[in-house]
Order: structure tokens, then sequence, then C-alpha cells
């Protein structure tokens, strides 16, 4: 408990100092981050033709670990987007470009992982966060019926599984990367409503499986969210996601919510030393 508390400081400390801390030199990054909008840092608040504006647990998650961060994820991005480069997916390939990511790169997430990897040979640690916006895209198909989302979330988990063993496999064997790998989940909006609840949990634990198979370790985000949310259950009301001026919360996680996140993420990444080898 006194280090989870000493993390959190710390990971709060570091949001604070965001705004001060430069761009990472891709060529001499060790610690890359993958996935979508929560890894991008993505806010609707922000400006989005500098992509320089957002920044969040991946570069809280540097600075505490005293990493140099490439991070290429990109908001929108669904697990088969992520291979293919293409849609469908929840925007990122209508937006990005012409809007800035945080790298410049031409076709798919994961090939430019791939070969990021090979052509890296001092990466200590990957993140990959990636899945929540398979679950969106069902959400927008069903028009948000619970029960149609519900039937639909099994063939969702499939696919998204079979995806996850596609980018895991690429980045240990095509990228032969033998580091740490930390996969993150997802938290519920509401943690008193059980259908949400139920849902997130699944697909979370979908992710945790697949990631656990290639020796990667998994952040707890969705108890530690829980947890951070409590005594409401609801991360809004703790102020753990984006606070709307028109009232309410967008979907995506405050700076409260990314050192939430950080916390979560620094609690499995070995110890001691910053890094170690996961994989033989």
């Amino acid at each position: 408990m006194k280090r989870g508390l000493r993390l959190l400081a710390l990971a709060a400390a570091a949001a604070l100092a965001l705004v001060a801390l430069p761009a990472s030199a891709e060529h001499d990054s060790n610690y890359l981050a993958l996935g979508d909008s929560y890894a991008f840092a993505y806010s609707p608040l922000l400006d989005p033709t500098s992509a320089a504006n957002f920044r969040g647990y991946a570069d809280i998650t540097a600075q505490a670990l005293d990493l140099s961060l490439t991070n290429a994820a990109c908001p929108g991005e669904t697990s088969g987007s992520m291979i293919s480069g293409t849609p469908p997916d929840n925007g990122c390939h209508e937006f990005y470009p012409p809007l800035p990511l945080h790298v410049s790169y031409t076709g798919s997430q994961l090939a430019y992982a791939v070969n990021f990897l090979r052509t890296h040979d001092h990466v200590q640690l990957v993140s990959v966060q990636i899945g929540g916006n398979d679950l969106l895209v069902l959400e927008a198909t069903c028009r948000g019926d619970v029960s149609c989302i519900i039937s639909g979330l099994p063939g969702v988990e499939a696919q998204l599984a079979a995806n996850l063993n596609t980018i895991y496999s690429a980045i240990r064997d095509k990228a032969h990367y033998r580091h740490t790998i930390v996969a993150l989940g997802y938290f519920a909006f509401n943690y008193n409503d059980p259908n949400q609840v139920a849902v997130v949990a699944s697909l979370d634990a979908v992710e945790a499986s697949v990631a656990a198979s290639y020796h990667a370790r998994v952040a707890d985000v969705f108890g530690a969210f829980a947890l951070a949310s409590a005594p409401s259950g609801i991360p809004c009301l703790a102020g753990l996601q984006v606070q709307l001026p028109t009232g309410g919360c967008d979907i995506h996680p405050s700076a409260a919510g990314h050192a939430v996140y950080t916390k979560a993420l620094l609690e499995v990444v070995p110890r001691g030393e910053a890094v170690e080898a996961q994989a033989s």
C-alpha cells in the first residue's frame, strides 16, 4: 500500500509537470507506446493541430522511469485497423492525417512498431492499449441497445483475441522484442451499472489472457479506477475523466485519470532496473 501511494504521488506530480516536458527524440527512444486515444492522451478540449498538446500516462511513465518516449498511438484505432492500417475504425484513418500524431508514419501502426523495434536495439518497455474502440464500434452499430451489445460482444471479443494474437506475435516474433511489454485495459464509466461493469471486465479479461500468453505484464486499470472513483463509483464525479464545459464528462481520462493509469502501469513494471527481459 505504501508503494502504491508513493507511485500515485509520483504520477500526480509528474502530471502537473507535463507541460514542461519536451517531446522525446525518436532516435534514442527506449519506450514505445502503442494504442488508441487513451494512449495518445486525446482530449476534446485541446487543439488537435499540435500533437504536443496531448500528454498523458505514457509521458508520465517515461518520466518516472527515466525513459525516452516514442508514442505511435492513434485516436480511434481498433485492433483490426492497428494491423491493417485501414478502416473500419473509430476515426483514426479519417482524421490522422491530416491531423498530426505524435510520430509520423504511413501504413499500419503495427508495421511501424515492428520496424521501430527492429531498428532500435535499446527499447526497454512497450505498452499496448487497444480494443476499446472495437467495443465502441459495436455500441455504435447497436445504437446503444444493451441487448444488442451483449449479444454482439462474444463475436467482437473473439475477433479482438485473434487480432491481439497477431499484434503480440508480431512484436515478439517478427520484431524479436524480448523485453517488457505492459498491456493496459479499460475502466467502467459507472461501477454501479452491472451491465457496464460486466462488458468492460469481459473485454479486459480477453486482453489480459492474450497478453499473458506472450509474457506481457497486465496493468489492473479496471481495479485502479474502481478504487480511485470510490465512494461514488463514477470516475467522472471523481475527476478522472475530462470535464466538459457544458457539464458531464468526455469518455477520455483527465490528468488525474492518466495519473491512475500511470500508477497501474508502474505497479507491474519491474523495479530495481527499470525493466527486464520477459521472454527468452
